[in-house]
């Protein structure tokens, strides 16, 4: 694992956080949306796996990582200071298809990996999205808005409880929407429940849905097993190394 420097450590939300890290211009070089890291800011064994994150943004020499404290390793992330060092894999996982004329829809913290994406949407890495559908279930819980709205793509924010933008759940709006104008793909980040919702819906419309997953990682390559993924063909992917974006008609939700 490469050593990195602690630049930014700040609550963005209670609870959740943006670190950033000072990893040398070639690291970030290798890095590309969909990526994730693994970090580890603790010296015992306890806890014994580096924990996985999405690559949010990155800048110069610096990439920047969106965390929510839920348990104890990212608990020691919380009480990092600006100068301590930390240990990081090299970037892991796939990145993001390049598509066009798509969508994105992103539920709580799972706005994270997309900032990056629009990055590379300015440096014509990829194309723009048409938009961005962004949800949590109250106001307080939409992170980063200022940073997203420096983006020319149309924002639409969406709360459970109403306190901004659109009432409701994501996929309310999302098939209100459809119906008037129906994307090639969706690209889809959040809690399981809505990308399964969303998948389904996407198949439902015959739509690519790609959605991009969350589960343990160990090792990150592929070797201990610890992120297998059943899919509908009967056969088996790791999200490690295949993922972490998949075509949702071909996972099996159920067995997740």
């Amino acid at each position: 694992m490469k050593e990195a420097e602690v630049v930014l450590n700040k609550p963005e939300v209670q609870g959740i956080y943006l670190l950033g890290l000072k990893v040398g211009k070639d690291y970030v070089n290798a890095c590309h949306p969909g990526q994730f890291i693994k970090i580890k800011a603790w010296h015992s064994y306890d806890p014994l796996i580096p924990r996985p994150f999405t690559i949010h943004a990155v800048k110069e020499d610096r990439i920047y990582l969106l965390y929510q404290i839920k348990g104890k390793g990212t608990l020691f992330l919380s009480n990092l200071k600006v100068g301590d060092k930390v240990k990081i894999s090299s970037p892991l996982g796939n990145p993001f298809p390049k598509l066009k004329n798509y969508i994105i829809c992103a539920g709580g913290l799972g706005i994270a990996g997309f900032g990056f994406l629009l990055q590379s949407v300015q440096n014509g890495s990829y194309l723009p999205p048409e938009k961005l559908y962004y949800s949590a279930r109250t106001k307080d819980l939409l992170v980063r808005l200022d940073f997203l709205k420096n983006f020319s793509v149309p924002l639409v924010l969406i709360t459970e409880d109403g306190s901004l933008g659109k009432k409701g759940l994501i996929t309310d709006v999302l098939e209100i929407d459809l119906k008037n104008k129906k994307p090639e793909a969706i690209l889809a980040c959040g809690p399981l429940g809505m990308l399964k919702a969303i998948a389904t819906l996407g198949e439902k419309m015959d739509i690519n849905t790609y959605v991009v997953l969350e589960t343990f990682i160990g090792c990150g390559m592929g070797f201990c097993l610890g992120c297998v993924l059943s899919l509908k063909n009967g056969t088996y992917a790791y999200l490690c190394k295949d993922g972490p974006t998949f075509l949702g008609k071909e996972l099996n939700f159920e067995e997740f």
